[in-house]
C-alpha cells in the first residue's frame, strides 16, 4: 500500500523527471508555502506539489466502514509575477522563451493522469480540476493549481471487536 507521504513524494519525483518547461518540483506543507515557493526567483517556473484531504467513499453502500478513501494532491505550476509584467503576456505568450503558463498547466494535468502508484491498492488517478491560483492575499501569482484524486485502500490493522457489531439470525 502506498502512503500518503509516498504518494506526494512519488509525485514530485514523477514531475521531477517529466521535466515541464524546465519547472522544478517542490514539496509543499500548504497553500502558503506554495506561495513562498513560487514567489521565489520570478520567471523560473516552479511546481509546488501538496496533499489536500481525505475523503471517505460514501457514495456506495459500505464505502466508509470497508476502508476505501479517495486522496486529493495538487500541483500548482507557476513563474512568479514580477511587478511590471503584462499581466496576460505570461498566460497566453510566455515569457523568456518559456511556453505559455496555461499550456504548461494542461501538460501538468496530463501528467498527472498517467502517474500511477500502487496497482493492488491504488487506482489510478482521475483528475479534478485546473484552476487559476494566486496568493491567499489575493495578489495573483500568475499560477494554475492542478487537482486529481487517488482512490484507495486503507490498511486495517485493527481487531474489530465482535460486542460492537450486531449479529443478524440466519
Amino acid at each position: 500500500m502506498s502512503s500518503i507521504v509516498a504518494k506526494t513524494k512519488a509525485i514530485v519525483d514523477f514531475l521531477n523527471q517529466r521535466k515541464i518547461d524546465d519547472a522544478v518540483a517542490y514539496l509543499c506543507d500548504g497553500l502558503i508555502h506554495a506561495q513562498e515557493i513560487l514567489r521565489n526567483n520570478p520567471g523560473t517556473p516552479k511546481i509546488a506539489v501538496g496533499f489536500s484531504k481525505g475523503q471517505a467513499r460514501v457514495n456506495f453502500p459500505g464505502g466508509d466502514i470497508t476502508g476505501r478513501e479517495n486522496e486529493y494532491f495538487y500541483a500548482i505550476i507557476s513563474r512568479g509575477r514580477g511587478m511590471s509584467q503584462d499581466r496576460a503576456s505570461n498566460l497566453y505568450y510566455g515569457v523568456e522563451g518559456g511556453k505559455p503558463l496555461i499550456e504548461d498547466a494542461e501538460i501538468l494535468r496530463d501528467a498527472l493522469r498517467t502517474i500511477r502508484f500502487d496497482p493492488m491498492t491504488d487506482e489510478q488517478p482521475d483528475y479534478v480540476s485546473i484552476e487559476e491560483w494566486g496568493s491567499p492575499q489575493g495578489f495573483n501569482l500568475d499560477g494554475f493549481k492542478v487537482t486529481i484524486w487517488v482512490g484507495t485502500q486503507m490498511p486495517n490493522n485493527q481487531n474489530i471487536p465482535i460486542e460492537n457489531h450486531a449479529i443478524l439470525p440466519h
